[in-house]
């Protein structure tokens, strides 16, 4: 009978056990979050960004977006800084439809119009482009050890999540000399370098984004940011919580807040109401 008592307390201690949650480092962690942000298929969420403009204005915006990811199709429900619904499927066509009360117009996605109160087109909506930002910075730094650029503070509850909060310093952070080619945009320069097209603006004069002459120089960040914060939730391992920073503070925050993955999106989630 004691040895009955004896197992029987064995087995309910074993049952009780709790396998204590497999700890992870930075590198692990953004590896994860880079995996997960390449295999978003459908997305909803609301949207808050803070941007710094001229005079260290801050700019900000509130939009409700649905994404499908491939092919690329997204509607925009945008409150701030003006209400307005936008959507955008370049399989269609290369232009936005946007409307804005009773009037329909068509724009370029980095339309002026549309790129007058904020750093990024529609075309950059979801994950892709912070995707694409932290490749590039990880490429950057081939043969060297990431744990010097990438470093694990702890843990944050955001949106009611649990996360992980990683920063990425670049301590080379700088400025360099770029001459403009032929047929080249301040846009595909940009995007081939991932770098802002604000901070390429700043630091020429805040140059107009058609200034592009063939030959001409101009100054161009050497990465994206100098400090960057995630916040990445644990559950879907998607960076919810943006904030880039450069030699005079923050320049953008973005928050995906009541984010949803994967939902199923029909043709009518896309029409405007």
């Amino acid at each position: 009978m004691k040895k009955l008592f004896i197992i029987t307390i064995a087995a309910i201690g074993l049952l009780s056990f709790k396998k204590p949650e497999k700890t992870m480092g930075a590198i692990e962690i953004m590896q994860k979050a880079l995996t997960a942000m390449g295999s978003v298929k459908t997305l909803t969420y609301k949207f808050y960004s803070q941007e710094r403009f001229k005079g260290g204005v801050i700019e900000k915006s509130e939009v409700d977006f649905k994404i499908i990811a491939s092919p690329f199709k997204v509607y925009a429900d945008a409150k701030l800084p003006e209400a307005a619904q936008l959507k955008y499927e370049p399989a269609k066509s290369s232009e936005v439809n946007v409307k804005k009360g009773i009037l329909k117009v068509n724009l370029k996605p980095t339309a002026g119009l549309l790129m007058k109160q904020q750093h990024n087109p529609i075309s950059r909506s979801g994950f892709a482009h912070m995707k694409k930002i932290l490749d590039k910075s990880v490429a950057a730094r081939k043969g060297e050890d990431l744990n010097q650029f990438v470093k694990l503070i702890g843990s944050v509850n955001y949106d009611g999540k649990d996360c992980y909060k990683i920063e990425l310093n670049d301590t080379k952070y700088g400025t360099t000399e770029y001459t403009i080619k032929e047929g080249e945009t301040i846009w595909k320069i940009c995007e081939a370098k991932a770098i802002p097209e604000y901070k390429v603006k700043e630091l020429n004069n805040w140059m107009d984004y058609d200034d592009m002459t063939a030959g001409k120089k101009i100054k161009i960040p050497t990465s994206y940011a100098k400090k960057t914060t995630l916040y990445i939730d644990k559950t879907t391992n998607l960076p919810i919580y943006h904030k880039m920073e450069d030699d005079k503070g923050m320049y953008e925050t973005y928050e995906f807040k009541s984010l949803k993955l994967n939902p199923t999106l029909t043709a009518a989630d896309f029409e405007f109401k």
